[in-house]
């Protein structure tokens, strides 16, 4: 983090209940800044994604995920995913995503 980061968030802090009721319209009174640095190192892999070309001429990528169960926390590892897939290189403006499962949502 930069020193300029630091300075910002620190500015940040004393301003919190300011930017919840001025922006927000919450008064707030208790503040408790969370720690929104981590590290992650793992393996994550999509079960398909391709680039794809309609037919006229559009270019877009098809993300499928083939789900065993029914997992409540799906439609995040979606976005996750697709974060993933955007910082790895330059995409298309069009991005479709598909997550099939074992069991009906209700």
């Amino acid at each position: 983090m930069t020193a300029k980061d630091i300075i910002s968030r620190d500015t940040l802090k004393r301003l919190t209940t300011d930017l919840a009721r001025h922006l927000l319209g919450i008064d707030g009174e208790a503040v408790e800044l969370l720690e929104t640095q981590h590290q992650r190192v793992e393996d994550r892999r999509a079960d398909l994604v391709a680039r794809m070309r309609r037919a006229d001429g559009e270019e877009f990528l098809l993300h499928v995920e083939i789900a065993n169960n029914n997992a409540t926390d799906m439609p995040l590892r979606m976005l996750r995913y697709y974060t993933d897939i955007h910082f790895a290189g330059p995409t298309p403006d069009r991005f479709d995503s598909f997550s099939s499962t074992s069991e009906p949502t209700a």
